[in-house]
Order: C-alpha cells, then sequence, then structure tokens
C-alpha cells in the first residue's frame, strides 16, 4: 500500500511531468474512484483549460493544486500509481481516470484494485480537517514533546497507535513494523507501558526511516539492507540478530517482527 514515503514519490513524479502545461479534459473510467462530492461533470469543469501549479502532501494524500486556486486531491488505495505517456500503447489495463493535456500527453491514475479515490476540493486544510487527519510526522516537522503529547494516554498497541490516521497521518502497515523493527519494540506492545526513552526511540527511528525511504524514492530495492522489508516472510531470519522472523495479526492487518531483538512491553 502506498504509504506517506511512496505519496511523496509520486508528488515528485506529478512535478517532473504534469505542472504548467494546460488541460484539455479529463476522463473517467471507473467511477467508483471519484470521492464524495466529487463527479466527473466537476472535474470536467474545474480542470478544464486550468493547469496544475503546485503539490503537496499529507499523510497518504497527494494534493495537486490549480492556477484558479482549486485542489485535486488522490489517495492510492492498495495498488495506486500515477502513469504520465504520450502515446496509447504505453497506457495500462488498470487506469481509472486520465487528465489530458494540450500537447497530447496523459497522466493517469492507474488502480488494479480500485481502494483509491480522487477528490475535488476548495480548500486543502478543510479537506484535512474533514478527513480526521492527524499530525504528518514528516510534513509538520513535530519535535518529540509535540509526539508525546500526541500519543498521551492511547492505550491501544503501538503499531495500532502508529497507524491511526486520526492519531498520526501517513504511516501504513509495511513502515509501522519497519519503524518498530528498528527501534526493537515488539509491535503488541502497550503504548501506555512504554518508558519516555522508548517514545524517543521510537520518535527518531520514524524520522530516519520515513525521511530514508523519500531519499530513496521508495525504492525497496535502495533500501538498507537490514531493513524489515526485505525479510516479511514467517521462518525469514532476522537481518539484525538471525532470530526467527514470525507474523501476527494486530488491528486486523498482518504484522512482521523480529521474536528475539523486538521487546515485548506489556
Amino acid at each position: 500500500m502506498p504509504e506517506l514515503p511512496e505519496v511523496e514519490s509520486f508528488r515528485r513524479y506529478m512535478n517532473s511531468t504534469s505542472l504548467h502545461k494546460k488541460i484539455s479534459g479529463i476522463k473517467v473510467k471507473s467511477g467508483t474512484i471519484l470521492g464524495k462530492n466529487t463527479s466527473v461533470q466537476l472535474l470536467q469543469k474545474k480542470l478544464k483549460n486550468r493547469q496544475l501549479i503546485s503539490t503537496s502532501g499529507y499523510g497518504k494524500y497527494l494534493f495537486a493544486k490549480t492556477d484558479n486556486d482549486n485542489f485535486i486531491v488522490m489517495h492510492f488505495g492498495m495498488t495506486g500509481y500515477l502513469n504520465y505517456y504520450k502515446n496509447s500503447d504505453e497506457a495500462t489495463r488498470f487506469e481509472r481516470a486520465i487528465i489530458n493535456f494540450k500537447n497530447k500527453y496523459h497522466l493517469a491514475f492507474d488502480d488494479g484494485r480500485k481502494l483509491g479515490r480522487i477528490y475535488f476540493t476548495e480548500d486543502d486544510k478543510d479537506f484535512i480537517k474533514r478527513k480526521r487527519l492527524g499530525v504528518d510526522p514528516i510534513r509538520e516537522k513535530i519535535n518529540f514533546n509535540s509526539f508525546k503529547e500526541i500519543l498521551n494516554k492511547k492505550k491501544s498497541s503501538v503499531k495500532s497507535v502508529l497507524m491511526n490516521q486520526q492519531i498520526l497521518a501517513g504511516i501504513g502497515n509495511i513502515y509501522s513494523d519497519e519503524i518498530l523493527f528498528q527501534a526493537k519494540i515488539h509491535p503488541k506492545s502497550a503504548l501506555d507501558k512504554l518508558k519516555e526513552k522508548d517514545l524517543k526511540n521510537i520518535f527518531t527511528k520514524i524520522k530516519q526511516v520515513l525521511n530514508g525511504a523519500i531519499k530513496k524514492d521508495a525504492d525497496p530495492e535502495k533500501l538498507p539492507k537490514n531493513f524489515l522489508l526485505h525479510f516479511r516472510k514467517t521462518g525469514k531470519n532476522c537481518p539484525v540478530c538471525s532470530g526467527p522472523i514470525k507474523r501476527s495479526t494486530i488491528g486486523g492487518r498482518s504484522s512482521y517482527y523480529c521474536s528475539k531483538h523486538q521487546k515485548l512491553i506489556r
């Protein structure tokens, strides 16, 4: 699933391909990807003859600002990504919506599982508020004291809290596992039982893991060899201590961890 680093990669891709080009129209092949209060007619009206002039990200959402101060917002679900191309043979069978430019190029929103969403909004801050998104731990540049206050009195497992988009926006299943693996804390650990040194460790690893993935364009092949990402399979040997990698369901999601060096705190 695209998480914060992947969305940042998509944002940079949009910047390098699609800004300052006049839009001739938009085609929606699958109406189910349109979010609440967003229709094909609305997108056509608001996008035709306009340009995308800048991008921003928040959590797992990508915002593209138009030259009339509106925003197209994209959430990539489980399998979404962007594809900029000119010739039809470069299109894929998973195109769900296509922004057509007057220069004959196209920006496609591809999504095999159709779990992504495209929205229109006139106010990006209001959109974030309406979605009840928590703090983006990278783009908001929070310090440790703010982080500690955000997590204060939360009683779920540490993994469930890290994944809760109303608490911290942008961390999903893969990166929550990675952060806790690098912090040497078991994902089932009770958040309210963690000591301040544990929270500082998690805060540091959030910054290191997410920023590190962003710098590598969220490409798994470029990420450090000691990342759990490369060993997410039951029975694999941990790259840190050679202990066995195990799988457990936490918060309804499959979680992977080292049963040897990740400390369970209850």
